[in-house]
């Protein structure tokens, strides 16, 4: 790795937008670049018209992912967002990857981006090593939960993933502020070329502890293990990270 300053620059941020009811917004971390070395989750809201072309759209097109990220023109740092400083955003919206966001055209624009609650934050620490389970952070409210690859170091990679049904062992107040789960039986290296984890039931931990319990992970949202490890000198022609 790469020697980083430490100091953060207002900058355009990719996230995964996920939920249909309740919309989530997890950041698209690098190890490489201060700016982007926090895995972070966000709940967010939209207008109403904005929220259903998203919505529209995501039926029509099973099957893809959705990136939400702040226009050129409104950036901010993640420690804004995390101090209250940055408490909305004007952002687009892209179904799947844009090669460039300042260039491709976005499937909405221009829409405001309201920060309701921060999830999850956290910036890297590369003193922490890799967990023994392959290790996963859960969120989400009574109608719909998700799973994102728990990041420690590189390298490392990106994986959201939709649970088929909300845990009824998780208080869902536990469940709406995050948690850690351990999948019992996966290491959590080396990195997988595909998503290490298929639609069914896992034995898991919470947070570390002894106990088990069952979780019905659903479909594969979005799965990389490019972007997170891409070294700072590869960003020139990398989309979100042109800056």
């Amino acid at each position: 790795m790469m020697k980083n300053s430490i100091i953060n620059t207002p900058d355009q941020h990719g996230f995964i937008l996920n939920g249909t009811e309740t919309l989530y917004i997890c950041h698209l971390p690098m190890f490489n670049m201060e700016n982007h070395m926090y895995q972070a989750t966000l709940e967010v809201t939209i207008s109403a018209e904005a929220k259903a072309a998203y919505l529209k759209d995501r039926q029509e097109n099973p099957g893809n992912y959705y990136v939400l990220g702040n226009i050129q023109t409104d950036l901010f740092t993640i420690p804004d967002i995390m101090l209250g400083k940055t408490q909305n955003f004007q952002a687009d919206i892209f179904r799947n990857m844009p090669a460039d966001p300042n260039k491709d055209q976005p499937l909405i624009h221009n829409i405001t981006t309201t920060i309701t609650r921060i999830v999850y934050a956290r910036h890297f620490d590369y003193s922490i090593p890799y967990p023994d389970d392959l290790t996963y952070i859960i969120f989400g409210n009574e109608k719909e939960a998700f799973i994102d690859h728990y990041l420690t170091e590189e390298q490392d990679f990106l994986n959201i993933m939709a649970l088929d049904k909300v845990p009824d062992w998780l208080p869902l107040d536990q469940l709406a502020i995050s948690a850690n789960v351990g999948f019992i039986g996966l290491p959590s290296t080396p990195m997988p070329e595909t998503p290490p984890l298929s639609p069914g039931s896992y034995k898991v931990t919470f947070q570390g502890q002894d106990d088990l319990y069952e979780l019905h992970v659903g479909e594969d949202i979005f799965f990389d293990t490019e972007i997170v490890n891409m070294a700072a000198e590869q960003t020139v022609m990398k989309g979100f990270y042109v800056y």
